[in-house]
């Protein structure tokens, strides 16, 4: 689809973290199915994905100040009580806290998507590059010293910073007050790109920022209706995409 952002008159991009450059999906199905909690889970990636979404969702309106390792946790814990492992025997409770611990514990751990860090390096050269995330400090700086390494962040703001969690709008309107006051960016000179509709895009139409939605066909974060529902710019499949549209725009001037 044809963009209408005018790429050498931005000044920075925004991003989500997870789901957008590292592998939010299958981190999470890695991680819990390693759990004790594993064998009863869903054999269905999408079954199971979008069961974890419904439980985490509320824990993050509950908690809006917790960690995201331990908003997970929390998630799994009350998945795993309507599962009835405990009740029907087949784990102790020890087991299934053991196992909830275990799997927030590994959220930094996710892996990169293959054309993560090369792109964003490449998206750095022209823009401040500025995450805006629900994971916690702790989690991303280790993320950032592996998985991540390589990219340079020009800032870092979190929910942990915020005290709310996307898709709240306080979450956009902390991120536009602080890009003006960090770097004199203004709305009009920002992008945002994300994955998850619903976390991102729907909110960031309701304050009118430009984004890109970076299409990397999961299962969470919303289903794709038409642009109008979500109001993004462009679409693509990679933020290697990405990156070779804007590379293309600087070379036309």
């Amino acid at each position: 689809m044809a963009s209408s952002i005018p790429w050498t008159q931005i000044k920075a991009i925004s991003f989500d973290v997870y789901g957008t450059l590292l592998d939010w999906e299958n981190g999470i199905a890695q991680t819990a199915r390693s759990t004790a909690l594993g064998p009863y889970l869903p054999q269905s990636h999408k079954e199971l994905m979008l069961a974890i979404e419904i439980y985490d969702l509320p824990v993050q309106k509950e908690f809006p100040t917790l960690p995201q390792s331990d908003i997970i946790a929390e998630g799994l814990r009350r998945y795993a009580r309507d599962l009835k492992v405990v009740e029907n025997g087949h784990l102790t409770q020890d087991q299934v806290e053991q196992a909830c611990k275990d799997y927030g514990s590994r959220i930094s751990e996710y892996p990169a998507f293959p054309d993560t860090v090369a792109a964003m390096q490449r998206l750095g050269k022209h823009y401040k590059l500025v995450p805006l995330s629900n994971i916690d400090h702790k989690s991303f700086d280790k993320a950032r010293a592996t998985t991540l390494k390589g990219v340079e962040f020009d800032a870092v703001y979190t929910a942990e910073d915020i005290g709310s969690f996307k898709p709240d709008l306080n979450n956009f309107h902390y991120l536009l007050e602080h890009v003006k006051e960090d770097f004199g960016v203004e709305k009009s000179e920002l992008v945002h790109m994300a994955q998850s509709l619903l976390h991102d895009h729907r909110p960031i139409k309701d304050i009118g920022m430009q984004s890109v939605w970076v299409d990397r066909k999961g299962f969470m974060g919303g289903e794709a209706n038409e642009q109008e529902e979500f109001g993004y710019q462009l679409k693509v499949d990679s933020i290697e995409e990405l990156a070779d549209i804007v590379d293309e725009a600087f070379k036309k001037g």
